[in-house]
């Protein structure tokens, strides 16, 4: 049973990792979007 318990430990982690990421990609790409394509609209 340790050992199941430890690979869905290990699979829960990597899902949640690859969530993180994503959400941190679309954050920079949104943020560079908005940077070059309205850079007067921040002012």
């Amino acid at each position: 049973m340790t050992g199941l318990a430890k690979q869905m430990a290990e699979a829960s982690l990597a899902a949640y990792g690859s969530v993180i990421g994503v959400g941190i990609a679309l954050a920079v790409v949104l943020f560079a979007l908005r940077g070059k394509g309205h850079p007067e609209s921040l002012e």
